[in-house]
């Protein structure tokens, strides 16, 4: 892709073979450098323009690789989240903590409907390796080790019981999007756009195109957003999933039930100007439903669309001059 293209477009896949997710439409004017990488169990598209690009682009690679390995895997032996939950705690929150703090704020807004404590529950669907339903009785045993509230932090100190797995795979990439916009707010970049599965960092002082993914077909696009500099996070049922007995089942579980959530939903894209609360109510406002989540999303001046069953879109007030539906086959509800 020669590097003085009007136009590009940016298409953003989930894990491995999940498919496009979300794809953004930028126009840069001029030289711009644009890398791949396969990091967060995703692939990420890192698109700089301005002064000292190639470094920004490589210092941008670098981080997003050690907040994999070292932060927030739960596979990686050298990661905080992995020791956290080898140790069941025991370690300083200090450097985590305000990540830790947006994650216990949304658990308990949404009545528990998000929680990041379900890793063991996710392990045993073998969502990433071998999915396939799990017996009744052993959800129901995992089920009740799970509980955000049984997380405590006290003088900086994190721990829970035996049994608990922190999952911060609903968080993560929004941490890994605000991290970067800090970064590059120390630099002399001018134009970014960060791409990590279905989350996306628009940066500079212009407006921007961003598809949001069908979820019949998603190397396409339903609709698209015009939005200024933002960050932009969207979870779906179509993301990762898998068919047994003729059923799907998806990767966004419910803590009530342990199953994944069936309420109507198929897809939330939320609009927000930090990258990790764009992330967590994406998933936060699925799981809570259509009314619930909406709601959510506006106490924290967040925009957001809402996929239902039949083709029905739901779109907060302040993206209604933004979006532009694309596929005739989907019907915005008034």
């Amino acid at each position: 892709m020669q590097a003085d293209m009007k136009k590009f477009i940016l298409p953003v896949c989930g894990a491995l073979i999940l498919g496009v997710v979300i794809f953004a439409v930028v126009f840069f004017g001029g030289s711009d450098v644009s890398k791949d990488i396969f990091a967060m169990d995703t692939y990420v598209n890192i698109r700089v323009k301005g002064r000292n690009a190639q470094k920004s682009a490589d210092i941008i690679e670098t981080l997003v690789n050690n907040l994999d390995k070292d932060v927030l895997s739960r596979q990686s032996k050298d990661s905080y989240i992995y020791q956290l939950n080898s140790e069941n705690g025991g370690k300083s929150a200090k450097n985590m903590s305000a990540y830790f703090g947006m994650l216990f704020e949304i658990a308990q807004k949404s009545n528990g409907k998000f929680d990041f404590t379900l890793g063991a529950l996710s392990d045993l669907w073998g969502f990433g390796k071998n999915p396939a339903v799990p017996d009744k009785k052993e959800i129901e045993t995992v089920l009740s080790k799970c509980g955000w509230e049984k997380v405590t932090i006290e003088h900086q100190q994190i721990s829970f019981p035996e049994g608990l797995k922190l999952d911060l795979g609903a968080a993560g990439k929004g941490i890994a999007l605000d991290e970067i916009k800090t970064y590059l707010e120390s630099t002399k970049i001018r134009e970014a756009v960060i791409s990590l599965g279905g989350s996306i960092l628009l940066y500079g002082k212009r407006d921007y195109t961003v598809g949001i993914a069908n979820p019949e077909n998603s190397s396409t696009n339903f609709a698209v957003l015009t939005l200024p500099a933002s960050c932009v996070s969207t979870s779906g049922n179509y993301e990762r999933f898998f068919e047994e007995d003729g059923k799907r089942y998806h990767h966004i579980l419910d803590p009530e039930t342990g199953y994944p959530v069936d309420n109507g939903i198929v897809s939330v894209t939320v609009v927000s100007q930090n990258g990790t609360f764009s992330d967590i109510l994406s998933t936060a406002c699925f799981a809570m439903g259509l009314e619930d989540g909406m709601a959510l999303a506006k106490e924290y001046n967040c925009g957001i669309v809402v996929i239902t069953e039949g083709k029905k879109v739901y779109v907060s007030d302040d993206l209604k001059d933004s979006i532009e539906i694309r596929d005739g086959s989907y019907t915005i509800v008034e």
